[in-house]
């Protein structure tokens, strides 16, 4: 019952929000429709009765960013699209993160991994427990048994140590240990993953701008991109590798250089063991549009030096999809402060 409240509600704002967006004289609908709900990614219009589970495409909870790394349903998509992405980017971009944690050997990291001394191998996982201790499980299971014994006693070598000679009879036995190798096992696809981080700031975008941000042809291929995560359909790099204040987070403009102006949507992603932020570019409404990614690979991944010129316009988180006087607020800002 929470849940169908919850999407009432976010049905409602956002219907209205296209209504308003829609009042405008160069907005053309065809064929037009009222009281209604676009999904964000595929674009397909949805109604009050696509709110029913009965519905071929019903319309669902979008969690942005993943619930799985801290973030809560703010928006609609269709089944269809939710359910794709999930499967498709979500799971990736979570594993990678987890993967990361665990070679960075943080607290609270858990991977499956091989473990490799002398030329024998196994399998297993390592787990670092919140108060950092270092935990290697050999799995026999998943092992051949006979290996699994003998990269055991490969890799522990027992050493006998004498008492004193008041205590000659007395013996000590130690162990040493050899070195050996570690080869966490990856699930998760890396293209796949930052598909799902420029997906996340896609959404994020819509759930706080509105409609309107979306009436932007460059937006197009962003969307190709997130449909499509393993074609080349952009350019690699999505984003900007920079490590932003905390006051940044949410929705902004970079305004200068020319060739790097765009929105810039940054969020925080928690795993068990890590807060990151992440900054995703989106194209804006003129120059340079959907070559934002091309300027962001040639002038930002060559080194550092020229991130230092960038300037930004932090937007206000203000309701602005709430407020029908905001409904054209993205446009106004793009047009104040990244047209000359």
């Amino acid at each position: 019952m929470k849940n169908e409240l919850k999407r009432k509600r976010i049905f409602e704002i956002f219907s209205k929000n296209l209504e308003w967006t829609k009042s405008h004289p160069a907005i053309k609908f065809n064929p037009d429709f009222n009281n209604g709900y676009i999904c964000p990614l595929c674009f397909d219009p949805f109604f009050s009765s696509d709110l029913l589970s009965q519905s071929p495409n019903p319309l669902t909870l979008e969690d942005v960013p993943p619930k799985s790394l801290g973030g809560k349903s703010n928006i609609l998509t269709c089944k269809k699209c939710n359910s794709k992405s999930g499967h498709e980017l979500d799971n990736h971009l979570l594993n990678r993160l987890m993967e990361i944690d665990s070679r960075e050997f943080l607290p609270n990291s858990k991977v499956n991994a091989s473990f490799e001394c002398n030329g024998v191998k196994v399998n297993g996982t390592i787990e670092i427990d919140e108060e950092g201790k270092f935990i290697m499980d050999i799995h026999s299971h998943r092992s051949n048994p006979t290996e699994s014994d003998l990269f055991i006693k490969n890799m522990i070598i027992p050493r006998v140590v004498y008492g004193s000679v008041a205590n000659f009879e007395k013996v000590l036995t130690e162990c040493e240990y050899n070195s050996f190798q570690i080869s966490p096992f990856e699930h998760s696809n890396q293209k796949r993953a930052h598909v799902a981080l420029l997906r996340v700031g896609y959404l994020l975008a819509f759930s706080k701008l509105g409609n309107s941000f979306l009436i932007n042809g460059s937006l197009y291929r962003v969307r190709e991109q997130i449909a499509n995560p393993t074609k080349p359909i952009l350019t690699e790099v999505f984003w900007f590798n920079y490590d932003f204040p905390k006051e940044m987070v949410g929705i902004n403009l970079v305004t200068s250089p020319k060739e790097l102006r765009c929105f810039l949507v940054i969020f925080n992603l928690v795993t068990k063991s890590k807060e990151r932020r992440f900054a995703i570019a989106l194209p804006g409404f003129t120059f340079p549009g959907i070559k934002i990614y091309e300027n962001i690979e040639n002038m930002l991944c060559q080194g550092d030096r020229g991130f230092q010129h960038c300037q930004f316009i932090h937007i206000e988180d203000i309701d602005i999809v709430k407020v029908h006087s905001r409904t054209w607020w993205a446009h106004q800002y793009w047009q104040r402060y990244c047209v000359d």
